[in-house]
């Protein structure tokens, strides 16, 4: 082979890859805006989700969690409480995003509160990878279902599953965190 041939080629590829790179770059400045607002109207359909009438909310953590001893206050990059208002401006309950680790990672969860401190919601932030069978049990509505209605009073008093006594404990530590923290927010606004 000659070198004029090689420098050839070489320039071909090299400007093949620019050309790819630019139009790449173009694709992702165009659709940037789209997965952001997809993004957040997911956020929005799922802090309905949990704390129904949200319409905003307002970052508290640093009030409520303030140096809880070895936890990590960010989940996903997000701050894990939120005071929640309904379209009128008012508070009509909290948000709480906590993480615990189950058998097969890390469960990630998210908790609405009314503004008395009773959950209202609550769903995962991500699906596990639990344990086919019993480890997934918790991510089936009739448990999430189980723990609407109850407090940082009343948390032990809800049932794990039996047989899946990892997945299951982590999420009620999870929600045990969720409840302290939404404890915390309610007697910091003077509720309870």
């Amino acid at each position: 082979m000659k070198i004029g041939s090689i420098v050839k080629d070489a320039l071909i590829l090299f400007i093949i890859s620019m050309v790819l790179a630019a139009v790449l770059s173009v694709t992702k400045v165009g659709t940037q805006a789209a997965i952001d607002k997809a993004n957040l109207e997911a956020q929005i359909n799922a802090f309905n989700e949990v704390c129904p009438g949200y319409y905003s909310s307002e970052d508290i953590t640093s009030d409520v969690v303030g140096a809880s001893a070895g936890y990590d206050a960010t989940l996903n990059g997000e701050q894990p409480v939120l005071r929640c208002k309904n379209e009128s401006g008012e508070t009509i309950g909290y948000i709480v995003q906590c993480t615990s680790k189950g058998f097969g990672g890390p469960l990630n969860i998210i908790v609405g509160f009314d503004k008395n401190g009773k959950v209202v919601g609550v769903r995962y932030a991500n699906t596990p990878s639990e344990t086919p069978g019993l480890g997934m049990k918790t991510t089936e509505s009739w448990f999430l279902d189980s723990w609407v209605g109850h407090s940082t009073e009343d948390i032990s008093e809800v049932d794990t599953i039996s047989g899946a006594t990892v997945s299951s404990s982590a999420f009620k530590q999870a929600m045990s965190l969720a409840c302290m923290f939404a404890g915390r927010a309610t007697t910091m606004d003077g509720g309870k």
